[in-house]
């Protein structure tokens, strides 16, 4: 018996080890970017061709505004941040936020639609992305201080005073905190907001990631929340998409794809209810995987996303 116990403590012991390792691992992988790196707006996986045509097709389309486009930077948090307006002449303003690991390049990708309805376009590299400073990303957490500095800077220079955000994943999470944090300030400066993929909490994204690369969630996630909070200062767990359902009172559109293995309909539903507006739509796509909706099927999102604009004018 005293060998079995033996050798019981050994694999126990093993798998704290291994576990122990792993949260470093992740936390690095995910949420932080080293000073040292080069920074770059350069797409973030040249293995993935469909994420290279994206990336490509955007950058396509931005060249046809290069006349009409203001290089801006702002400084929140101590931090230099870099992004570009396009200036059409219209009064209003969409603001693309992109995913993980894009800088804004990728964010004219889905700008077309917005350009069509009569916005100008903002992109913004978030922090610890593309040519901005930062160490450390926090899943739309801290970016979204950024993003109202943002909008404040948007609308001092030139007066525009209507705002409709479309995120991606996290730029999805990243609009929602800042409508939250405009609405507390008495700002209506945010009228509308498009998510595309938004998971309902960052322990729902990292457990399925999780489960990827099968193994298990517990307790390398949490020491990674951990981490996160030590370093970062962001609360993983507290500070959801979920948490902020009952604040969303303006016209918002979630859009998910049947194919995401990432937000599952059961969860998109429960977000969906769970938010508090008159004025919300939910579009489930057949067809495309997290963050590729669009690429699956062009002109049916943006059709859904123009029928939507024209409706909340």
């Amino acid at each position: 018996m005293t060998i079995i116990w033996i050798i019981v403590c050994f694999l126990a012991a093993s798998y704290l080890i291994m576990n122990l390792a792993a949260a470093p691992a992740v936390f690095l992988n995910t949420m932080y970017r080293n000073p040292k790196k080069t920074r770059t707006r350069a797409c973030s996986d040249t293995r993935d061709e469909d994420q290279k045509r994206m990336f490509a097709e955007g950058i396509a389309w931005s060249q046809r505004y290069r006349d009409k486009t203001v290089q801006l930077s702002i400084v929140d948090d101590g931090l230099n941040l870099y992004g570009e307006y396009l200036d059409l002449g219209f009064e209003r303003c969409a603001i693309i936020l992109q995913g993980r690991t894009e800088s804004l390049l990728y964010s004219y990708y889905f700008a077309d639609v917005y350009a069509r309805c009569g916005y100008n376009i903002l992109v913004i590299d978030p922090r610890a992305h593309g040519l901005s400073d930062g160490s450390y990303h926090t899943a739309g957490i801290r970016e979204s201080d950024d993003l109202v500095a943002w909008i404040q800077l948007i609308n001092a220079r030139w007066q525009i005073s209507d705002f409709t955000l479309h995120g991606v994943c996290v730029g999805a999470a990243t609009a929602l905190y800042a409508y939250v944090k405009l609405k507390e300030e008495g700002s209506d400066l945010i009228k509308r907001i498009v998510t595309d993929g938004l998971f309902i909490s960052n322990y729902e994204m990292y457990k399925r990631n999780f489960r990827i690369y099968k193994q298990p969630p517990f307790p390398a996630l949490h020491l990674t929340f951990l981490l996160a909070f030590l370093l970062a200062k962001v609360r993983m767990f507290r500070e959801t998409p979920l948490s902020t359902m009952g604040d969303i009172d303006i016209p918002i559109l979630f859009i998910w794809s049947e194919q995401d293995i990432f937000c599952v309909r059961q969860k998109n539903e429960q977000l969906f209810a769970a938010c508090a507006s008159d004025h919300k739509e939910l579009c489930f796509f057949p067809e495309g995987r997290h963050s590729h909706v669009r690429s699956a099927q062009e002109v049916e999102y943006d059709k859904v996303i123009a029928s939507f604009l024209q409706k909340h004018a």
